[in-house]
């Protein structure tokens, strides 16, 4: 057989699977070293790299007030668009809370007037005919309170 038709076979067989599958076999170890080390060295080099920026960023602008300036201008611009949406919505949130408080007083009235004036009457009322104290029974009513598991020092010691 020739042999360039032996290496032509050879990759023939291979499907990208078995290729992937076979590199992590192989590599798979340094794959994850190199991974656990770029993270680690990520994690150690952002702050360096972002206290950096921030002072290129600072000495740029110490260089140009005219930059600071408009910053600052910009930076004002949007609390104030910030303060005016949130100012309207609470506008509009006062606005939506009234009208539901009107809708439900309009519908207490509404009852009213269906039900009549006996269902204003609360539970608890005063009712003149109504002495608690007097024993109005002829039997006792009085009933002994039950037993219970705590009595003998079984709840939460």
């Amino acid at each position: 057989m020739d042999p360039i038709m032996l290496e032509d076979q050879g990759w023939a067989m291979y499907n990208p699977f078995t290729f992937v599958f076979q590199l992590l076999a192989n590599y798979g170890w340094y794959l994850l070293g190199a991974t656990g080390a770029s993270v680690y060295l990520i994690h150690k080099l952002k702050p360096k790299y972002e206290s950096w920026k921030q002072a290129r960023e600072d000495a740029e602008y110490h260089k140009d007030p005219d930059k600071t300036l408009s910053r600052m201008e910009a930076i004002q611009r949007a609390r104030e668009r910030q303060q005016r949406m949130l100012e309207a919505a609470s506008l509009l949130r006062a606005l939506e809370q009234q009208e539901r408080e009107e809708k439900k007083r309009q519908e207490a009235l509404e009852r009213l007037e269906k039900y009549g004036s006996k269902s204003g009457d609360r539970l608890g009322s005063v009712d003149e005919d109504y002495l608690p104290l007097s024993g109005g029974a002829s039997t006792s009513s009085y009933r002994p309170p039950k037993r219970s598991a705590c009595s003998r020092g079984g709840c939460g010691r």
